[in-house]
């Protein structure tokens, strides 16, 4: 028999897959609640839970299964990401390629990665962070991935809101240097397998041609950051935002194409895909969740969409020493993994990079930090909005967002560094 204690209601075929993993981990008629897997806010490609398993004879408790407190029993913790079923979030956030992509990366990519390392390192220094897939599925309308929950692990989402500290960014690039490093390594010694890799990485989120729709969506963000510039001294920086957005589009487009010293990267790295774990009251590890939008690209699109959506501007003071600081970690790691760093991307093409593609960072501030820096309780429940297809209610709740202090504060900001940076 198996119970589930829970208000909100799985599809029965998620149900069933939650039962035989819980019985292959000797949980046998087991029992299950189920609950909400993120804040309003911090997902809208998908539907996510928290599932709390115990045994015929456990417990489910009453508070929340992520909780600080103590186990008197055995339990399994899984996280459960499900595709929507609405025709009109299918198609705004291509869920067949991005449930693909998420499944290719967990099921071929990272378990390929893994094995490489074990060449080099031991256990504990490998490349760990990220969930484990459990199962998945790509059946058409009934995709979905069960992954283990790592806040029962200790891990937590820092308040999407307020921007990281520097411990936090260190210790972000840091385990971003770890994971470029290995496609570094690995195309210098196998070269026809990450071809192979790589060639199923086709591009989801800026593929040519962009929608009219899509377009029409990134002037409008254009408008918005430029409304945050009003300051009298803003002359210049609002002609470089004019000047960027004028192509918007085929900036980004610029961006996520570059094969040339180029290594697969998260993607998607914004602050609600990042959970840290403390160790003496001090952040330790890191680890990054939603591996939907990850490309073959150069790996400065990870730092820039990181620094741009993720810090504030008295953060980005020592935004030169952190870059110079990822870059060294990254060489030291390629030569920890077998081969020369320094020639498989040297200092002076980093640097270009840098120069050519942080702008992508100031593309996605530009459409994502109206939502960052407000708290899940301060908008409406967006999702249901989506999928009531009443398109022009989410333009009018982004017309308040863009008009928060907090927002007209780190946008201004993001806009300011780009230009004094030289990036845009």
């Amino acid at each position: 028999m198996v119970d589930v204690e829970s208000k909100i209601e799985l599809p029965e075929y998620v149900n069933e897959e939650i039962v035989k993993i819980a019985q292959s981990l000797d949980f046998p008629n087991p029992k299950f609640k189920v609950m909400k897997g993120s804040k309003n806010g911090d997902n809208f490609s998908g539907d996510v839970f928290r599932v709390l398993v115990v045994r015929e004879d456990g417990v489910i408790p009453e508070d929340d299964a992520s909780a600080d407190r103590s186990i008197y029993q055995r339990e399994l913790h899984l996280f459960v990401k499900l595709a929507p079923q609405s025709l009109l979030r299918r198609r705004l956030y291509k869920t067949v390629l991005c449930f693909e992509r998420e499944m290719y990366m967990y099921d071929v990519i990272l378990p390929r990665y893994a094995e490489f390392e074990k060449q080099y390192l031991s256990k504990d220094e490998t490349f760990h962070n990220y969930p484990h897939l459990m199962c998945g599925s790509l059946q058409e309308s009934k995709e979905y991935l069960i992954l283990s929950d790592l806040k029962r692990e200790g891990y937590f989402n820092p308040h999407r809101s307020t921007g990281l500290n520097l411990h936090q960014c260190k210790l972000v690039l840091a385990t971003m240097a770890k994971f470029h490093a290995i496609s570094y390594a690995f195309k210098d010694q196998h070269p026809e397998q990450f071809s192979e890799l790589t060639s199923k990485l086709i591009e989801t989120m800026f593929a040519e041609p962009i929608p009219q729709e899509m377009q029409d969506f990134l002037q409008r963000k254009i408008a918005y950051g430029l409304s945050t510039l009003s300051d009298f001294h803003d002359k210049k920086n609002r002609n470089h935002l004019e000047q960027f957005g004028a192509n918007f589009a085929q900036n980004m487009i610029s961006c996520v194409h570059v094969k040339d010293f180029g290594a697969i990267i998260h993607g998607d790295s914004w602050i609600s895909n990042l959970i840290f774990r403390f160790k003496n009251n001090v952040e330790e590890d890191v680890k990054l969740l939603d591996w939907q939008l990850s490309r073959h690209t150069t790996p400065v699109l990870d730092l820039s969409y990181f620094i741009f959506c993720c810090t504030d501007v008295n953060l980005r003071i020592h935004l030169p020493a952190l870059l110079n600081e990822y870059h060294d970690i990254l060489i030291r790691r390629i030569d920890k993994l077998g081969s020369s760093g320094r020639h498989l991307y040297p200092k002076n093409i980093f640097e270009e990079h840098c120069k050519k593609y942080m702008k992508y960072g100031v593309g996605m501030a530009l459409m994502t930090l109206h939502s960052v820096t407000c708290k899940s309780t301060e908008i409406p429940n967006v999702v249901e909005i989506i999928e009531s297809q009443d398109l022009a209610q989410i333009d009018a709740i982004t017309e308040e967002l863009v008009k928060r202090p907090a927002y007209i504060r780190r946008m201004s900001g993001v806009i300011r560094d780009a230009v004094r940076f030289g990036y845009i």
